[in-house]
């Protein structure tokens, strides 16, 4: 494991395209642009794992909806914060998961990340989002 979030960052970074951003850097997973944003309040640690979905927009009410009534399911039934946003600066979905980052390494954050990338598309492809 890692005793600074830089170390998980450097080496999460190492083996995927990136970029360089006023935010910090933005990874690449096949299409999805994924953010790794550290947090910490009373000595607990934590990392918002933000996932961006460009095939999910919200086009229409219905689909809002939907979203909010998923983020209420997944907020009773996990006791890990997960909900989804929208991308700053687009229209389509991110998902937002928080782990605490001490606790895993770059290989388990990636599979970790692939399994909501899939596991969320079919969610959301299901509930006609």
């Amino acid at each position: 494991m890692y005793d600074k979030f830089e170390q998980l960052l450097n080496d999460f970074g190492a083996k995927r395209p990136s970029e360089k951003t006023p935010l910090g850097p933005v990874y690449y997973i096949n299409e999805h642009p994924v953010r790794l944003i550290p947090g910490e309040m009373e000595g607990i640690h934590w990392m918002d794992i933000q996932i961006g979905l460009p095939r999910f927009r919200l086009e229409n009410l219905e689909s809002a909806k939907k979203v909010l009534q998923a983020n209420r399911e997944m907020g009773s039934a996990t006791p890990i914060p997960t909900w989804f946003g929208l991308g700053d600066k687009q229209d389509h979905l991110v998902f937002i998961n928080r782990l605490d980052w001490r606790h895993v390494d770059a290989r388990v954050l990636e599979d970790h990340i692939l399994r909501c990338i899939e596991q969320m598309g079919q969610a959301l492809m299901t509930e006609g989002v």
